[in-house]
């Protein structure tokens, strides 16, 4: 009796660990997906691909929460000119922070009239999953709304950003919660720190 229920503790265990390994995008194919998303028309009954595309710029380019993307309000600019790039977001737990947003970008989101909850997550991942199957991505490589996210966290950390203003920026209230963004599976993060 103990035997089988220790075996079945086991096997549970065991099946939640065995978790498919993906990678994150490289830069290079979320640009390519960039820019299929921005020149592709319309698949039929398609009404919010210009609203996702602004989505998937706004949180892989400044690594907002899908949820933060979604409710992002381009009216809330900080008030002194010199932080005209500044952006007030009210992120998780209603703890507002300023968020830097590249001139580029408010651009994007204005040319394509971007107004805030105009979508939701579902909607945002069901079009990420017609991205892959559109674009024949490999299952291995990772592309979900939190995905973009992590990109950026991972390739701003690559890029030397400190820990500490990383996690200003992704809003985390702890640092150890910014650090598990760094992968052991970085090959390029392995690469250039290497062991002594």
């Amino acid at each position: 009796m103990t035997k089988n229920l220790i075996r079945n503790y086991y096997k549970s265990i065991m099946k939640k660990s065995k978790k498919h390994l993906q990678q994150l995008p490289s830069q290079q194919l979320l640009q390519e997906i960039q820019e299929f998303i921005s020149t592709r028309p319309n698949h039929k009954s398609e009404r919010k691909r210009l609203i996702h595309y602004c989505l998937f710029l706004l949180c892989w380019k400044t690594g907002l929460r899908v949820t933060e993307a979604i409710s992002f309000n381009l009216e809330l600019k900080h008030p002194e000119p010199e932080y005209s790039d500044l952006h007030l977001l009210r992120g998780k737990r209603r703890k507002d922070r300023y968020i830097y947003v590249s001139p580029e970008i408010v651009e994007i989101l204005k040319e394509h009239n971007w107004e805030p909850n105009k979508t939701n997550r579902r909607d945002f991942w069901e079009f990420l999953n017609r991205v892959r199957y559109d674009l024949n991505i490999s299952p291995n490589i990772e592309l979900a709304p939190h995905t973009l996210r992590r990109c950026f966290a991972t390739y701003n950390l690559l890029a030397g950003m400190p820990l500490n203003i990383l996690q200003k920026v992704l809003g985390h209230s702890r640092v150890s919660t910014t650090a598990l963004y760094i992968k052991d599976n970085d090959l390029a993060n392995l690469l250039k720190f290497k062991p002594i």
